[in-house]
């Protein structure tokens, strides 16, 4: 294996013909579902590599130190939403990798249930807001595309072969 690019978030690899991307914060890195009574949370969030328009995605990002996935989990849950949850309000609903062909990351996605009282700050300014979506619209908004993100249709179809009933017409 010979590096061929690094910076401070992946370093691209050659082995033998193949090329792939190594993201060594990965490992603790976490997604994470934010769900309430009757709506999700997510995130508006340039993305460059796709014209800087805005995605809705679930709040996600790298591990720091030792923190575990559910730490980084909680912790990105209120850099980015400004939510403050505690562990038991979190659960693992799996694992996900996310481009196997040119990655070689395992990411963890949560589900955190939160209550409106927990919102303590504002977005940091990674993200440009949140929305909310009302669960019966859920389908709809992936169905029209509106949302496309890989991290937060795996965090769906984990929850629903998981709950099967929390699928909402």
């Amino acid at each position: 294996m010979i590096e061929q690019y690094s910076n401070p978030w992946f370093s691209v690899v050659k082995d033998g013909v193949f090329h792939y991307v190594i993201e060594p914060d990965s490992e603790n890195g976490a997604v994470v579902l934010v769900e309430t009574n009757d709506s999700y949370i997510f995130v508006l969030i340039p993305r460059i590599a796709h014209g800087k328009e805005n995605q809705i995605e679930a709040p996600r990002g790298y591990g720091k130190d030792q923190q575990s996935s559910l730490e980084t989990s909680m912790r990105e849950l209120f850099e980015e939403t400004g939510y403050l949850v505690e562990p038991s309000q979190v659960e693992k609903l799996g694992s996900v990798k996310p481009n196997s062909a040119i990655l070689a990351s395992e990411v963890d996605i949560y589900l955190a249930q939160v209550r409106e009282e927990q919102r303590v700050k504002g977005c940091d300014s990674e993200v440009n807001g949140i929305v909310n979506v009302a669960k019966s619209d859920i389908r709809r908004l992936i169905s029209r595309g509106e949302i496309t993100d890989g991290f937060t249709l795996s965090a769906f179809a984990l929850l629903w072969s998981k709950y099967p009933l929390s699928i909402e017409s």
